[in-house]
C-alpha cells in the first residue's frame, strides 16, 4: 500500500448511540431541578426588592418558564417588575397569574398594645404604609407583630390618622385604636397622670373633626386609692386621686360649701381604681365632716375614712361618729377618728354621786386639767369609785379648774348628790350626812368659789339611822377608817380639807352610837422626838373630838388620847410602814 497506514472504522458505528443518548438524558434530568431552583430563587429575590408590586408572591418554574402568582398591589409597579425579571433573569417566558387587589369595605386598621408588645391587624394600603407603621411603632420601643392584609379602599386621611393612632400607643397601656374608613376610635388606660393629660390634650387638639375621633381613655390605675382634703388658715387643700373630671368638679364645689368662704386649692389627679360602692357618697360625707373642723384633715383611703383635727364650736368626736353611723355609705368605715372637741357653748361639767359611784361627765379644757379633776375626785370621794367620762374641749370659763376643785370638795361631803356647771353657773344639790355638815356646806359652797362664778346649793339632811349597839358601832367606824386615813394638814393637828367627807361619815355613824363611849386615839411614827410626837398625837385626837362634837355627838361620850409612837402596828423601816403607824383609831366602849 505504498507504506501508508490507514484507520479501521467499524462498519456498525451507530451501535454506541443509545448509550450516549442515555447518558445525556440522565445528565439533563439531574441538572434541570437545580436550574429551576436557582431560577425560582432569583425571581423571588427580585420580587422582594419591589415590595409594592406583589403581596404574598408565589413562583412556579418549569424549565425556564415562570408562572408568577400573588396579589397585585400596583399595576404600574408590577409591569416594571415583570420587564426587569425578563432582563435580569434567564427566564424564557414569564406568565402573570397575579390577582388584582381586593377592596376593603369598610377599610379597617387595628393597632393594639399590651405591655411591650404591639399588634397590627386589619387592612393596610399598598403604598408603603405597612413599613411606616412598623417603623413608627418600633421607634416607641415596642415589639411589633403584623398580621394586616393589603387592601384597596384606604381613605385619603389614612397616613395621618394611622400616625396619630401610633402616637397614642406611647401614652396608653393597654391601648386599642381602630380606624374605620376615616374615623378613629381610641381606648385604653393611661400609663401615668402625665400621659393621661398628654393623651387628652392631643385628642382634644387633633387636626381631625370632632366626629372623626372617638375617645374612651381612662386615667392610670392607682393603688392604694387615696383622696384627702385639709383645712388650715382659711384654705381647703384637695389632693390625691378621683376617677373623673365630673366628680372632681363636684368635690371642689363640696369643699367650697364646707369651707364657708375658704379658698379651695385643687391638686387632685385623675386615677382609675376607686373603691367599689358609693364612692361619691363617701367623699360627700368626708368633705362635709371637714366643714365641722376649724382645722384638720379628712382622707378616704380605699374603703377607710380618716378624720382628724380641731372641731368647730360644739363639735365633738362623738358628733362625727354619730354622723358616720347615719350617713356613711355601706362598704366604707371610720378607720381613725381623732377630733379634739371645739369650743363648747354652754361649757358644761357634771359630777353625780349615786350609790358607790361618782360619774364625771362634760368637758375639761385639756388633758392636764382632766387628770387633775379625776385625781381630786378620787382623793375626796374616799368611799366611792370615780368613773371618768370627760371630753377634752375648748371654751372653759375663766377659773374653771379652781371652781371644780371647790365644787367637788363640797359634793364629796354629801351622802348623795349632783354637781352641775354651765359656763360660770354652778349648782349643787343633794343630801348631807348630818345637820351640821349641811349648814357648813351651804355657807362655804358659794363663798369658796372664784368671784367669776355664781353658786347655788339646794341641800337636805339625811335622817339619822337606827341606833347601833357598841359592837355594830365599832365595826362601822373601823370600816370607814379602813377606806381612808384621817389626813392632817402639813405636820400639825389641823384636819385636811380632803378628810372632811370622812369626818362627816364618822360623825353620822357616831350619832347612831348613842349608848357607847368613843375613845379617839391618835398615833405617830418614830421619826422625831418622842415627846413632840406624843404632844402632836394628843392635839390630833382632840381635833377629831372637836369636829365630832360640833357635828352633834355628845362630848361627854367622846374622849381624846395621844400615844405618839408608842404603839406601832408595823416596823418603822419604810415610808409605807411609817405611814401605817401614823393613824387615828376609834375605840368603842
Amino acid at each position: 500500500m505504498g507504506g501508508k497506514t490507514s484507520m479501521h472504522l467499524p462498519k456498525k458505528w451507530w451501535i454506541g448511540l443509545p448509550v450516549l443518548f442515555g447518558m445525556a438524558y440522565f445528565a439533563q434530568e439531574a441538572v434541570a431541578p437545580r436550574i429551576e431552583d436557582d431560577l425560582r430563587a432569583a425571581i423571588l429575590l427580585r420580587v422582594a426588592r419591589s415590595p409594592d408590586a406583589i403581596d404574598r408572591p408565589e413562583v412556579r418554574v418549569a424549565g425556564r418558564d415562570v408562572v408568577l402568582a400573588g396579589i397585585s398591589l400596583s399595576p404600574d409597579v408590577k409591569a416594571q417588575l415583570l420587564t426587569t425579571l425578563g432582563v435580569e433573569t434567564p427566564a424564557r417566558r414569564i406568565i402573570d397569574a397575579t390577582q388584582p387587589l381586593s377592596r376593603a369595605t369598610p377599610f379597617v386598621l387595628r393597632l393594639e398594645r399590651r405591655g411591650g408588645k404591639a399588634t397590627i391587624s386589619g387592612n393596610v394600603p399598598p403604598t408603603g404604609a405597612r413599613e411606616r407603621l412598623r417603623a413608627e411603632i418600633a421607634a416607641l420601643g415596642l415589639e411589633v407583630s403584623d398580621s394586616a392584609a393589603y387592601a384597596d379602599g384606604a381613605p385619603q386621611s389614612f397616613p395621618d390618622l394611622a400616625s396619630f393612632a401610633v402616637r397614642r400607643l406611647a401614652e396608653l397601656d393597654p391601648a386599642s385604636t381602630t380606624m374605620t374608613d376615616a374615623t378613629l376610635a381610641v381606648s385604653g388606660e393611661a400609663r401615668s397622670a402625665a400621659d393621661y393629660d398628654k393623651a387628652l390634650a392631643a385628642l382634644k387638639a387633633s387636626p381631625f373633626s370632632a366626629s372623626a375621633v372617638k375617645v374612651d381613655v381612662s386615667p392610670p390605675r392607682v393603688s392604694p386609692y387615696v383622696f384627702s382634703a385639709a383645712a388650715r388658715d382659711g384654705v381647703i387643700s384637695l389632693s390625691g386621686h378621683l376617677p373623673s373630671d365630673d366628680l372632681r368638679r363636684q368635690v371642689v364645689a363640696m369643699a367650697a360649701a364646707a369651707g364657708a368662704g375658704a379658698a379651695v386649692s385643687d391638686a387632685i389627679q385623675l386615677g382609675a381604681g376607686a373603691p367599689a360602692g358609693d364612692f361619691a357618697g363617701a367623699l360627700a360625707f368626708a368633705v362635709g365632716e371637714l366643714g365641722k373642723l376649724s382645722q384638720g384633715k379628712v382622707a378616704v383611703s380605699d374603703g377607710k375614712i380618716i378624720i382628724e383635727g380641731q372641731g368647730r364650736q360644739n363639735i365633738l368626736g362623738e358628733t362625727i361618729r354619730a354622723d358616720a353611723k347615719a350617713r356613711l355609705p355601706s362598704g366604707f368605715e371610720i378607720a381613725r377618728l381623732d377630733v379634739m372637741a371645739g369650743p363648747m357653748m354652754p361649757y358644761v361639767f357634771s359630777a353625780q354621786r349615786a350609790g358607790g359611784d361618782v360619774m364625771l361627765t362634760g368637758y375639761a379644757p385639756d388633758e392636764a386639767v382632766r387628770n387633775r379633776i379625776v385625781e381630786t375626785a378620787r382623793r375626796n370621794f374616799f368611799d366611792a369609785k370615780v368613773v371618768d367620762r370627760l371630753v377634752i374641749a375648748k371654751g372653759a370659763p375663766q377659773n374653771f379648774t379652781e371652781a371644780t376643785d371647790h365644787a367637788l370638795a363640797a359634793l364629796a361631803r354629801l351622802d348623795e348628790g349632783k354637781l352641775a356647771i354651765s359656763d360660770s353657773n354652778i349648782s349643787l344639790a343633794g343630801v348631807a350626812r348630818h345637820q351640821s355638815a349641811r349648814a357648813e356646806i351651804a355657807v362655804s359652797f358659794a363663798d369658796a368659789l372664784p368671784q367669776s362664778f355664781r353658786g347655788e346649793a339646794q341641800l337636805s339632811t339625811r335622817i339619822v339611822g337606827s341606833p347601833l349597839v357598841a359592837s355594830q358601832c365599832g365595826a362601822a367606824l373601823s370600816e370607814l377608817l379602813a377606806k381612808s386615813p384621817i389626813v392632817f394638814a402639813s405636820d400639825d393637828s389641823a384636819i385636811a380639807a380632803e378628810s372632811a367627807p370622812l369626818i362627816d361619815a364618822i360623825a353620822a355613824t357616831a350619832l347612831r352610837c348613842q349608848g357607847a363611849t368613843l375613845e379617839i386615839a391618835a398615833h405617830t411614827d418614830n421619826i422625831g422626838i418622842a415627846e413632840v410626837n406624843l404632844g402632836r398625837s394628843k392635839r390630833r385626837a382632840q381635833a377629831v373630838v372637836e369636829r365630832l362634837a360640833k357635828a352633834g355627838v355628845d362630848p361627854f361620850r367622846i374622849s381624846a388620847v395621844g400615844y405618839g409612837g408608842e404603839r406601832p402596828i408595823a416596823s418603822n423601816d419604810s415610808d409605807e410602814n411609817r405611814a401605817r403607824n401614823r393613824r387615828v383609831e376609834i375605840v368603842v366602849k
